[in-house]
């Protein structure tokens, strides 16, 4: 044979082999196409019962074609034929022999979304089997889906947005399934149209219905925020919510309350946003009754302890899952200003809320959104403060205190401007610049949170330490006296006080909740060591400085420069809080101080910078409440229930704690600052501030360390007596004296005042008035009783010092 006649052997050959591996590779693929009708869309093309242990629908059209090779365009066409179907189950062929191994609802799905779904899942199941072809038949899963989204004409007999709300939820615990969400949702989302917004829209307001009659421990509303806080990886999901939760937006809105106009406060409620937040244990709807502490007067101090507990538990675990998915909702930059506007105009409608009246007036209920909304909003902004809230992190100098009082479309707390600031301002700061600031994430955040906990946790404050359920106990007990426990009015007060008692603990139990403690705790620290800062330097955060900015440590006192005119941005409010917090601490939870002693030092730090210092903290009022509060901190020497720092621990504080000898002087001015022109306070209230100063000075009195400065102020004003300014301890002295003998004179007037009631009382006078005179007789004696009691003590307490 010759070589030219060898080598074209050869050749052929070789075409043979290629042709042979081709055919071989083309029948394998068509084999694998043929499995995916098979086993993954459930289907057939033989009408014959089949012998395998797996029913399948029959597909008519494509059986009458005589298909020899499978690809992609015949799988499509099955499955286009599969999905137009109206009742799958009539063409179902079921298995000759064997039981079929899976259901026959789910092989004569209906519904496309579903079967979309369950036939991607098939497929990734048996995604080594299917490697070869595995993306061309997912992305084909994915186009006929959103398909059936962007033209839902075409399954006008079927509800998708149901359907696609059922596979959301679905997908919390199925990641298969959560994986084909995910896809379709970047393929749908890549470009919205009228289509999908309306699937979406549809999508959340049957979340907002399904959510309102939910409890904050029901399993089903912690999935629907499981769902919500997966599809916020979407931004424009997220603005669509917050769009969507705006009273001013209609479209979701038909089943709103009646008594609620979409005009008030409360309307934030009703919405998919606002019923997520007002899952508490208190009420969200007036006249809905308290769920824990129904028979408080059956009640043991265990029995509270433990139904406390119980209401911690899954409250914390319910506002854990909340503050997750607001820290989705901010995550992108894209969605972030739609979830702060919302918030900030929340805060716009219900700040009423905060005022005197709205405890007292029952209407004020239809007007705002209720306590536990707020608290909840609450906890998720101390949540999203979290990462910045601890004392001297730099992150604390990205606050920008102009904030503040900025007026622009920056700003999301559009009416804090209004607010009182800790010192008066000199200039308004309004040009151009200025209006026209952005203002980052932090400094929103930190703003929020306080202005939060002013609305929420402050007022619900306000409400434990009012005297209405002790009046409501005293007139009680007076009624029992004087008409016995069974008559028509005592019954009816004693169901009143009952029922105040109820909510009395719901309250204090929501607002001792541990963690939030903790949160507050973390911001208010941080919040003491940023207002030490701006107010011992000439920091600017709108200025450009020549080095990097550090946080302040004090150093030393008093302060002697010219105050930061930053001081006049911040609202007083802020200050307020801290006060407030530290002054609910010492009355309700003596112990939360124990775990974290080490916190009082920012406290203090900030009591010595302002209490004493009327340039950097010029209302009275707070400076003589940082002596309240710097009262809780004293030991505990005479069982008092609002001291909550053990006795080591404070004693070595007020003896060795940095700059701890300027409290006596601090103390000194600051009460008699309010007696000076100008910053003189109501009568009652004068009395009330000086009560603890009394204790402090007490107190201090036992160490050389703060003796030997108040005896430097005694010499000095010994020397300096006939000065034309006196010298601060003799204006202290003066104060005292005259203090002790108004305090012991109107003491004799309410105790002869008191006597000559007893008397009257005792010799049968009141018996001849009718029940209503003796009744505000009864008020009168006990209130002129409590009078004459406190002008003792406060005279004693006086003449003491």
């Amino acid at each position: 044979m010759s070589k030219s006649s060898s080598k074209s052997s050869s050749a052929k050959s070789i075409v043979k082999t290629v042709d042979l591996n081709s055919r071989t590779t083309s029948s394998s693929t068509s084999n694998l196409y043929k499995d995916i009708l098979e086993l993954v869309l459930l289907c057939t093309l033989t009408e014959e019962p089949s012998t395998s242990s797996l029913s399948k629908i029959y597909l008519t059209e494509l059986a009458s074609l005589d298909i020899k090779n499978w690809d992609k365009n015949r799988i499509d066409q099955a499955l286009f034929e599969r999905l137009r179907i109206c009742d799958p189950s009539s063409q179902l062929i079921t298995s000759s022999t064997k039981r079929s191994s899976i259901a026959h609802e789910i092989i004569s799905e209906n519904r496309c979304l579903h079967y979309l779904s369950g036939c991607y899942q098939r497929l990734l199941r048996q995604r080594d089997h299917f490697q070869l072809i595995l993306d061309d038949i997912q992305k084909l899963f994915i186009d006929h889906s959103k398909t059936a989204i962007t033209l839902p004409s075409m399954y006008d007999n079927q509800d998708l947005s149901k359907q696609w709300i059922e596979l959301l939820i679905e997908s919390n615990d199925n990641a298969l399934l959560c994986e084909y969400i995910d896809f379709v949702n970047n393929e749908l989302l890549s470009s919205m149209t009228t289509e999908i917004e309306s699937l979406y829209e549809k999508v959340f307001h049957y979340m907002y219905k399904a959510i309102q009659p939910l409890d904050y421990f029901s399993n089903d509303v912690i999935s629907y925020i499981s769902v919500l806080t997966h599809l916020s990886q979407w931004a424009i999901l997220v603005q669509m919510i917050f769009r969507l939760s705006h009273p001013k937006t209609l479209s979701n809105r038909s089943s709103r309350d009646a008594h609620i106009s979409s005009t008030s406060g409360r309307a934030f409620q009703d919405t998919l946003i606002g019923s997520l937040l007002s899952k508490s244990c208190l009420p969200s709807i007036p006249g809905k009754p308290f769920l824990f502490f129904n028979k408080p007067k059956l009640m043991s101090e265990r029995d509270i302890e433990i139904t406390a507990t119980t209401m911690w538990q899954p409250m914390k675990t319910y506002q854990d899952h909340l503050s997750q998915l607001f820290k989705v909702f901010v995550k992108s930059s894209d969605a972030r200003h739609n979830v702060l506007k919302w918030i900030g105009d929340c805060f716009d409608e219900n700040q009423g809320k905060n005022k005197e009246w709205s405890s007292h007036d029952p209407l004020a209920a239809f007007l705002f959104v209720s306590d536990g909304f707020l608290l909840n909003l609450n906890v998720v902004l101390l949540n999203l403060a979290k990462p910045f809230a601890e004392p001297y992190s730099s992150r604390l100098l990205k606050i920008n205190p102009l904030y503040a009082i900025s007026r622009n479309e920056n700003v999301h707390l559009k009416e804090l401007y209004k607010e009182t600031p800790l010192i008066n301002r000199t200039d308004e700061i309004e040009d151009e610049k200025n209006r026209q600031i952005t203002f980052n994430f932090i400094t929103e955040i930190f703003f929020m949170s306080h202005f939060s906990y002013s609305i929420s946790v402050h007022r619900l404050h306000r409400i434990l330490i009012g005297e209405e359920l002790t009046r409501i106990r005293e007139a009680y007990n007076n009624a029992v006296k004087l008409d016995g426990p069974n008559h028509e009015n005592s019954v009816q007060l004693g169901e009143t006080m009952e029922n105040g008692l109820t909510a009395f603990l719901n309250i204090k139990t929501m607002l001792n909740e541990p963690y939030l403690l903790e949160l507050l705790n973390a911001l208010f620290t941080s919040t003491c060591s940023w207002l030490v800062h701006i107010a011992s330097s000439s920091f600017d955060y709108n200025q450009k400085s020549d080095g990097e900015e550090q946080m302040n440590i004090l150093k030393k006192l008093p302060l002697t420069s010219e105050p930061n005119r930053q001081l006049s941005y911040i609202p007083e409010f802020i200050m307020e809080n801290i006060i407030d917090y530290l002054k609910f601490l010492g009355r309700y939870n003596t112990q939360v101080f124990q775990s974290i002693g080490s916190s009082i030092n920012e406290y203090v730090n900030l009591i010595l910078v302002f209490m004493g210092d009327m340039n950097r903290l010029r209302n009275p009022h707070l400076r003589a409440t940082l002596a309240e509060a710097l009262e809780i901190i004293l030991p505990n020497e005479h069982e008092k229930t609002n001291r909550i720092i053990n006795n080591l621990y404070t004693e070595t504080m007020f003896q060795e704690y940095p700059l701890i000898e300027h409290l006596p002087c601090a103390l000194l001015d600051v009460f008699v600052s309010i007696e000076l022109t100008g910053q003189a306070v109501a009568f009652e209230q004068k009395f009330s501030y000086r009560r603890p100063m009394y204790d402090i000075l007490e107190y201090l009195w036992k160490f050389d360390k703060h003796r030997e400065p108040i005896k430097k102020l005694a010499s000095y004003a010994e020397r300096h007596i006939d000065d034309a300014e006196a010298p601060l301890f003799l204006r202290f002295i003066n104060l005292l004296m005259n203090d002790a003998n108004f305090l012991l004179d109107e003491a004799l007037t309410y105790m002869a005042r008191l006597r000559a009631d007893q008397e009257a009382k005792e010799h049968g006078e009141w018996n001849e008035k009718p029940e209503k005179q003796r009744q505000e007789l009864e008020n009168a004696f006990q209130h002129t009783g409590r009078i004459a009691r406190y002008m003792n003590i406060m005279g004693i307490k006086t003449v003491n010092i």
